[in-house]
């Protein structure tokens, strides 16, 4: 993979991409207390025979089974909640990502270089919006372009003329400055 391409950095908008994990994580958790719960009550008002320390003991299935599930819940919450949170950091890595280069390249495009181009790695969320974006930015360069082309003739008219116009030269003008008008009228602001 081209060096360029590669973000090193996994946590690009530490808040969003921390609440991303959480919000996760936290839904392991809560699963796996809601299942602990769960697997009190329906085990209320029974009764387990458990034969320990080789003796036979009657035992109410809650105080029998509390132990073993609580270890296995708590491994499993540890284990569940660390592969949710690695998961979670590398989906919200190709959100975060996207966004914070899309942010970058529409701020200067602000600046006003309109060469910007937004290029996403092929793997990152947000395609369509960065081909909508460059489809953007490939019409103002055009529009820009076309409306400098105008404005130059326009100058280049008038410096002929030396800035004195006549009759005739009314509609040379005339017909420059509609062009860029309706350029000008193009852009709704």
């Amino acid at each position: 993979m081209d060096k360029r391409t590669l973000r090193k950095n996994y946590f690009i908008d530490r808040s969003f991409q921390a609440g991303f994990i959480l919000k996760f994580c936290a839904i392991v958790i809560i699963s796996s207390l809601f299942i602990a719960g769960l697997t009190f009550v329906f085990s209320r008002g029974s009764t387990t025979v458990a034969i320990e320390n080789t003796k036979v003991q009657v035992k109410q299935t809650q105080d029998f089974i509390f132990p073993i599930v609580a270890r296995v819940l708590l491994i499993v919450s540890i284990f569940s909640a660390a592969s949710v949170g690695a998961v979670s950091l590398f989906v919200s890595h190709k959100i975060s990502g996207p966004l914070f280069r899309i942010k970058r390249e529409v701020d200067v495009l602000c600046e006003g270089d309109l060469k910007r181009d937004f290029n996403l790695r092929g793997d990152d969320q947000l395609q369509e919006l960065a081909k909508s974006l460059n489809v953007m930015s490939k019409y103002l360069r055009k529009n820009h372009n076309l409306l400098k082309s105008r404005m130059s003739d326009l100058k280049a008219y008038l410096e002929k003329k030396k800035y004195v116009l006549s009759a005739e030269d009314k509609e040379p003008v005339s017909l420059i400055v509609e062009e860029i008008s309706a350029e000008l009228d193009k852009i709704k602001s």
